[in-house]
Protein backbone atom coordinates (compact mmCIF):
# COMPACT_ATOMS: atom_id res chain seq x y z
CA UNK A 1 0.00 0.00 0.00
CA UNK A 2 0.96 3.42 -1.05
CA UNK A 3 0.78 4.73 2.88
CA UNK A 4 2.53 2.50 3.89
CA UNK A 5 5.64 2.68 1.65
CA UNK A 6 5.11 6.88 2.64
CA UNK A 7 5.23 5.70 6.63
CA UNK A 8 8.12 3.76 6.89
CA UNK A 9 10.05 5.70 4.27
CA UNK A 10 9.52 8.76 6.21
CA UNK A 11 10.46 6.10 9.38
CA UNK A 12 13.83 5.40 7.64
CA UNK A 13 14.29 9.29 6.43
CA UNK A 14 14.48 10.14 9.64
CA UNK A 15 17.07 6.94 10.90
CA UNK A 16 14.98 6.09 14.10
CA UNK A 17 15.42 2.31 13.33
CA UNK A 18 17.67 0.05 15.55
CA UNK A 19 20.97 -0.16 14.01
CA UNK A 20 22.31 -2.88 15.95
CA UNK A 21 21.71 -6.99 15.01
CA UNK A 22 19.54 -8.62 17.18
CA UNK A 23 20.64 -10.32 20.25
CA UNK A 24 18.56 -12.93 19.16
CA UNK A 25 20.50 -13.58 15.62
CA UNK A 26 23.97 -12.61 17.69
CA UNK A 27 23.27 -15.63 19.79
CA UNK A 28 21.95 -18.61 16.72
CA UNK A 29 24.83 -17.11 14.49
CA UNK A 30 27.12 -20.45 14.65
CA UNK A 31 24.19 -22.39 14.11
CA UNK A 32 22.66 -21.36 10.92
CA UNK A 33 23.75 -23.05 7.55
CA UNK A 34 26.03 -20.68 5.27
CA UNK A 35 23.99 -19.61 2.36
CA UNK A 36 21.32 -17.78 1.55
CA UNK A 37 18.79 -15.59 3.21
CA UNK A 38 15.67 -14.29 3.19
CA UNK A 39 15.06 -10.45 5.22
CA UNK A 40 11.82 -9.84 5.92
CA UNK A 41 10.40 -6.08 6.34
CA UNK A 42 14.58 -6.12 6.61
CA UNK A 43 14.57 -1.97 7.38
CA UNK A 44 18.09 -0.84 7.27
CA UNK A 45 19.13 -4.18 6.70
CA UNK A 46 21.03 -4.46 9.98
CA UNK A 47 20.76 -8.37 10.06
CA UNK A 48 21.59 -8.94 6.96
CA UNK A 49 24.88 -6.37 7.05
CA UNK A 50 25.57 -8.53 10.13
CA UNK A 51 25.62 -11.61 8.05
CA UNK A 52 26.89 -10.66 4.62
CA UNK A 53 29.79 -9.87 6.82
CA UNK A 54 30.01 -13.28 8.07
CA UNK A 55 29.49 -14.95 4.04
CA UNK A 56 25.56 -15.10 3.81
CA UNK A 57 24.07 -13.91 0.55
CA UNK A 58 20.93 -11.86 1.85
CA UNK A 59 18.07 -11.47 -0.23
CA UNK A 60 16.17 -8.19 1.70
CA UNK A 61 12.65 -6.89 1.09
CA UNK A 62 10.97 -3.63 2.24
CA UNK A 63 8.60 -1.81 1.12
CA UNK A 64 10.58 1.50 2.19
CA UNK A 65 12.64 2.46 -0.90
CA UNK A 66 14.63 4.90 1.53
CA UNK A 67 15.74 1.93 3.53
CA UNK A 68 16.80 -0.41 0.31
CA UNK A 69 18.54 2.52 -1.58
CA UNK A 70 21.04 2.22 2.01
CA UNK A 71 21.51 -1.44 0.95
CA UNK A 72 21.99 -1.02 -2.38
CA UNK A 73 26.20 -2.32 -3.47
CA UNK A 74 26.92 -3.86 -0.27
CA UNK A 75 28.89 -7.25 -0.64
CA UNK A 76 26.55 -10.33 0.45
CA UNK A 77 23.03 -8.33 0.08
CA UNK A 78 20.93 -8.04 -2.38
CA UNK A 79 18.22 -5.46 -2.06
CA UNK A 80 14.80 -5.97 -3.26
CA UNK A 81 11.80 -2.92 -2.71
CA UNK A 82 8.18 -4.19 -2.97
CA UNK A 83 5.05 -4.41 -0.64
CA UNK A 84 4.55 -7.65 1.20
CA UNK A 85 1.16 -8.18 0.60
CA UNK A 86 2.04 -9.03 -3.06
CA UNK A 87 5.06 -10.89 -2.43
CA UNK A 88 5.27 -15.27 -2.57
CA UNK A 89 8.30 -16.76 -1.56
CA UNK A 90 9.78 -19.08 -3.96
CA UNK A 91 10.13 -22.82 -2.34
CA UNK A 92 12.63 -24.47 -1.71
CA UNK A 93 14.80 -21.50 -1.76
CA UNK A 94 16.84 -19.86 1.63
CA UNK A 95 18.88 -21.70 4.00
CA UNK A 96 17.52 -18.91 6.89
CA UNK A 97 14.75 -16.52 6.95
CA UNK A 98 14.54 -13.49 8.97
CA UNK A 99 11.33 -11.86 10.12
CA UNK A 100 12.06 -9.34 12.75
CA UNK A 101 9.01 -7.03 14.11
CA UNK A 102 6.95 -7.39 10.92
CA UNK A 103 3.85 -9.97 11.54
CA UNK A 104 1.94 -11.23 8.39
CA UNK A 105 0.44 -14.37 9.57
CA UNK A 106 -0.38 -14.83 5.52
CA UNK A 107 3.32 -15.50 5.15
CA UNK A 108 3.93 -18.36 7.51
CA UNK A 109 3.20 -21.08 4.92
CA UNK A 110 5.34 -18.96 2.64
CA UNK A 111 8.10 -19.52 5.07
CA UNK A 112 7.69 -23.10 5.89
CA UNK A 113 7.61 -23.77 2.35
CA UNK A 114 10.49 -21.29 1.36
CA UNK A 115 13.15 -22.73 3.52
CA UNK A 116 15.58 -25.59 2.49
CA UNK A 117 15.58 -28.96 4.89
CA UNK A 118 17.60 -28.08 7.87
CA UNK A 119 16.47 -24.04 7.23
CA UNK A 120 16.83 -22.19 10.12
CA UNK A 121 13.59 -19.74 10.83
CA UNK A 122 14.22 -16.86 13.52
CA UNK A 123 11.52 -14.30 14.59
CA UNK A 124 11.03 -11.20 16.99
CA UNK A 125 8.22 -9.48 17.29
CA UNK A 126 5.22 -8.18 19.71
CA UNK A 127 3.64 -10.72 21.83
CA UNK A 128 0.04 -10.11 23.37
CA UNK A 129 0.38 -9.69 27.38
CA UNK A 130 -2.49 -8.13 29.18
CA UNK A 131 0.03 -6.46 31.74
CA UNK A 132 2.10 -4.85 28.94
CA UNK A 133 -0.78 -3.72 26.47
CA UNK A 134 1.05 -2.09 23.39
CA UNK A 135 -1.03 0.39 21.19
CA UNK A 136 -0.76 -1.21 17.61
CA UNK A 137 -3.04 -3.21 15.52
CA UNK A 138 -4.16 -6.40 17.37
CA UNK A 139 -3.42 -8.36 14.21
CA UNK A 140 0.45 -7.66 14.80
CA UNK A 141 1.06 -9.01 17.71
CA UNK A 142 1.31 -12.77 18.38
CA UNK A 143 -0.49 -14.83 20.63
CA UNK A 144 1.21 -16.96 23.46
CA UNK A 145 2.05 -20.33 22.17
CA UNK A 146 0.84 -19.44 18.23
CA UNK A 147 4.10 -19.90 16.46
CA UNK A 148 5.14 -22.96 18.05
CA UNK A 149 1.63 -24.40 17.14
CA UNK A 150 2.44 -23.34 13.67
CA UNK A 151 5.84 -24.47 12.93
CA UNK A 152 4.72 -27.98 15.28
CA UNK A 153 6.08 -29.70 12.39
CA UNK A 154 9.63 -27.89 12.94
CA UNK A 155 12.40 -28.33 15.02
CA UNK A 156 11.88 -25.74 17.99
CA UNK A 157 15.57 -24.69 18.97
CA UNK A 158 14.51 -21.65 21.36
CA UNK A 159 11.23 -19.51 22.08
CA UNK A 160 11.17 -17.09 25.02
CA UNK A 161 9.45 -13.79 25.67
CA UNK A 162 11.27 -10.98 26.62
CA UNK A 163 10.75 -7.33 27.92
CA UNK A 164 11.20 -4.39 25.40
CA UNK A 165 11.29 -0.80 25.25
CA UNK A 166 8.73 0.98 22.34
CA UNK A 167 8.09 4.50 22.00
CA UNK A 168 9.39 4.37 25.71
CA UNK A 169 7.28 1.93 27.04
CA UNK A 170 7.52 -1.27 28.49
CA UNK A 171 5.85 -4.34 26.54
CA UNK A 172 6.69 -7.85 25.79
CA UNK A 173 8.04 -9.38 22.41
CA UNK A 174 8.55 -13.26 21.59
CA UNK A 175 11.78 -14.31 20.37
CA UNK A 176 11.54 -18.13 18.54
CA UNK A 177 13.46 -19.88 16.68
CA UNK A 178 12.78 -22.92 14.60
CA UNK A 179 14.36 -25.54 12.06
CA UNK A 180 13.38 -27.34 9.32
CA UNK A 181 13.25 -31.26 9.63
CA UNK A 182 16.05 -33.05 7.56
CA UNK A 183 13.13 -35.42 6.70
Amino acid sequence: MKEDALKWNKRHTDDVMPILQSDLLIKFVDILPLGRVLDIACGNGRNSRFLASRGFICECVDISSVAIKKLQNIQGIIPVCLDLDEYKITPDSYDVILDFYFLDRRLFDGIKRGLKRGGVFLMETFVADKDYPIDISEQKILYKGELEEIFNDFEILFHDEIYIKRLGEKTKALQFCARKKSK
